[in-house]
């Protein structure tokens, strides 16, 4: 151990900037011994790490406020003391190095609450009349929910009103109930008929707002209104069933609650404002009720940084309201801005921005002022909602929480966009690899018939995954974080975009259109049995030469995504073939490279994998089975293929291959229905035309340190 006298006087001094990784720490010859003296800060109070250096640097003592926090001497595991530190008060600090490097410095905020969910909410005081002392939900025996649209029992479901009513995430429902069971001495029912992903100027259209011949033979358009309407009747209709302790004494249509929008973004506002106008007085005149109070809550994406797509809604939202241009709903008609109730994913459950990332505090203001506005338009008064106002964050705080840093609506994207941690890389350094990166992979590796043990071990695996990216994506993403771009997928071989011999046809064997999983067994044409063998010449069997990628939309080589940016899927490629008919068969031989130690190997089918798409799909090598689904997508983004296994991993020696691929077209879409709502608009609401997409390339990594120990010699 070593102490410092306290009359000791120093030999030279000089000013370190800490925290980077990259700068260094001033050298000094033995047996001299380098103190750091300095003072600290924090944007956030609440219990704190304090760490220090990188490598050889991070042997060293560290003081705060004259009491050991950290410790690591040479040789011995690091100690670290967790101390609360205040926000707005500053701490002096002392270290002593015991070895040189790496001037890295960071605080780590521990015991971090969690952000936008309702028991984090009530922890810090707000809306408390949704848990009792208990900790446990309350529930309005006075108010009985009831879901008719997208409940699983036939003829809806529901009961007494709590959080939970709507599922794990609280809804607008909620506040507004306990908002009407407060004002109203009587029972009081709510019939939701809420499904997503809807919108008011095609599946809510209501009547008076007509339809074209073309959406007149659409049974999608205005269906939603249809079913809102029989969802309530029918509820009704056995109201004795669903209210307790009804026995016959009637019931008031009280009200309409309209917060809807998202699926609207650049409806024109005039478009808009005309069909909801038009809803409003369908209903009333639906249920006999002609001056039945309407709420209307606005979208609120993006707050007051609303996207334009979404403003106009919001302004036809707004606009029913306006006594001056709809006179005839003055005093029954209020709208309810939602913009000032928007927060950012990084201060909410998830990173669902249609959702308003399920933000409790969110739908709570929403559900609580569409509430009063309601009991105002009755003929009541009610008072403001007081809450407790958030302490006003650090700017730093409110930067790394904001939308511009983690992003708006991208649901499946990084968290943080990569510049930012680049920037961010010298601090972060330290974190990612020495303590991210180790747990990630102790959870990673723990099970080894996990995908990431298999692949690091060229074990054939278990199950092939649907989507390629997995936990090594993950790893590597670490990496790339921390500014190490050493471990990146690379192109092995020229695959990509190459000329195959190909050959389209459809089997025998027919399987009803609006059924998906298509890769099934089929009869192969006459001589065509062994078309995957290293044997086979496609030439001979009259097989055809084009350049991939291969595709079909209807009629025409143009099935693509058009709005995908992405590399790893190629979806956003426009085919150079027409494919012919449902089955694609694909062959051809290259020259790859051998394989090296240390490195992981997959083979993508691309083409199909940001629109709910693919289909069935076989890929050999040399006559060996790389990968083999039935179907394609379940939704949205992902890379088809395999990772290569020792079996295929012993066939790439630096020679010649052959590799051969039989795929399928798709005729369904998302969730197998025939009806197709993509991204080529001459499709739209018409049955789903026969669709395909593909290509096929090679990609190898590097693998890090921490997997070439498990990783297998494969020259052997």
């Amino acid at each position: 151990m070593i102490s410092i006298p306290s009359d000791a006087r120093p030999i030279g001094q000089e000013v370190v900037a800490l925290g980077a990784v990259d700068t260094a720490l001033p050298s000094i010859a033995e047996p001299q011994t380098l103190v750091v003296k300095a003072w600290i800060d924090v944007p956030m109070s609440g219990m704190h790490e304090i760490h220090v250096g990188y490598g050889p640097s991070s042997h060293a003592v560290v003081s705060l406020e004259g009491k050991e926090v950290y410790r690591k001497d040479i040789g011995s595991q690091v100690a670290v003391t967790p101390v609360f530190l205040e926000k707005g008060r500053r701490y002096p600090i002392q270290i002593r190095y015991l070895l040189g490097g790496s001037a890295a410095f960071w605080l780590k905020h521990i015991e971090l609450q969690g952000q936008g969910d309702l028991v984090s909410l009530n922890k810090e005081g707000k809306y408390p009349w949704f848990a009792d002392h208990q900790g446990q939900w309350t529930t309005r025996n006075d108010v009985t929910y009831w879901e008719t649209r997208i409940s699983k029992e036939q003829g809806g479901s529901g009961g007494p009103l709590t959080v939970t009513s709507n599922g794990k995430f609280i809804g607008p429902e909620v506040p507004f109930g306990y908002v009407m069971g407060t004002y109203h001495e009587e029972p009081v029912l709510l019939i939701e008929s809420s499904m997503g992903n809807r919108s008011l100027s095609f599946d809510f259209r209501p009547p008076s707002s007509g339809k074209t011949p073309e959406e007149k033979a659409n049974e999608f358009c205005g269906l939603e209104y249809d079913l809102m309407v029989k969802g309530v009747r029918d509820t009704l209709q056995k109201i004795d069933q669903i209210v307790p302790n009804y026995a016959g004494q009637g019931y008031e249509m009280a009200g309409f609650v309209w917060f809807q929008g998202h699926k609207d973004k650049d409806v024109p506002k005039a478009d808009y404002e005309r069909h909801l106008v038009n809803l409003i007085n369908d209903l009333r005149k639906e249920f006999e009720s002609p001056k039945m109070p309407a709420v209307v809550a606005t979208v609120g994406f993006g707050g007051m940084e609303m996207e334009p797509g979404h403003l106009m809604t919001w302004q036809a939202q707004m606009a029913v309201s306006d006594s001056q241009q709809y006179p005839e709903f003055r005093g029954n008609v209020a709208s309810v801005d939602t913009r000032p109730f928007w927060r950012s994913r990084g201060l909410s459950p998830t990173n669902t921005g249609y959702h308003y990332n399920h933000n409790a505090e969110t739908y709570i203001l929403t559900g609580d002022a569409l509430g009063r506005a309601m009991v105002r338009l009755q003929g009541g008064k009610v008072e403001p909602l007081r809450v407790k106002a958030r302490p006003t964050p650090h700017p730093n705080v409110a930067w790394i929480f904001s939308d511009e840093v983690t992003g708006r609506f991208n649901k499946r994207g990084p968290h943080y966009p990569p510049d930012y941690y680049r920037e961010m890389g010298g601090a972060l350094k330290p974190m990612i690899l020495d303590e991210m990166v180790p747990e990630f992979l102790e959870t990673a590796l723990g099970n080894q018939r996990g995908s990431l043990a298999e692949i690091v071990a060229a074990r054939r695996p278990s199950k092939m995954p649907s989507d390629l990216r997995g936990d090594l994506d993950t790893l590597i993403d670490y990496y790339d974080m921390a500014g190490v771009d050493d471990y990146q997928w690379q192109p092995f071989g020229n695959l990509r975009k190459a000329k195959w011999s190909y050959y389209s046809f459809n089997p025998p064997e027919t399987q009803a259109r609006e059924k998906s999983d298509r890769y099934r067994e089929i009869t192969f044409p006459a001589g065509m049995e062994q078309w995957f063998s290293p044997d086979f010449q496609p030439a001979k069997a009259g097989w055809k030469i084009g350049q991939a990628p291969f595709g079909r939309m209807g009629e025409k080589p143009d099935r693509r995504r058009p709005s995908c940016n992405g590399s790893h899927c190629g979806c956003c490629e426009l085919p150079a073939t027409f494919w012919e008919n449902e089955v694609l068969l694909m062959s051809q031989k290259f020259v790859l490279p051998a394989v090296k130690k240390g490195h992981a190997y997959r083979l993508i089918l691309g083409g199909a994998g940001c629109d709910r798409s693919g289909e069935g799909f076989a890929v050999y090598l040399n006559g060996k089975l790389v990968a083999q689904a039935n179907g394609g997508f379940y939704r949205y983004s992902g890379i088809r293929g395999g990772y290569l296994y020792d079996e295929i991993l012993k066939e790439l020696d630096g020679g010649e291959v052959t590799i051969s691929v039989i795929n399928f077209l798709r005729y369904t879409h998302f969730r197998n229905v025939t009806h197709y709502h993509g991204p080529h608009p001459d499709f739209q609401g018409q049955q789903v035309p026969p669709n395909g997409h593909v290509d096929l390339w090679m990609e190898e990594v590097k693998l890090p340190p921490e997997l070439q120990k498990i990783s297998i010699d494969r020259q052997d």
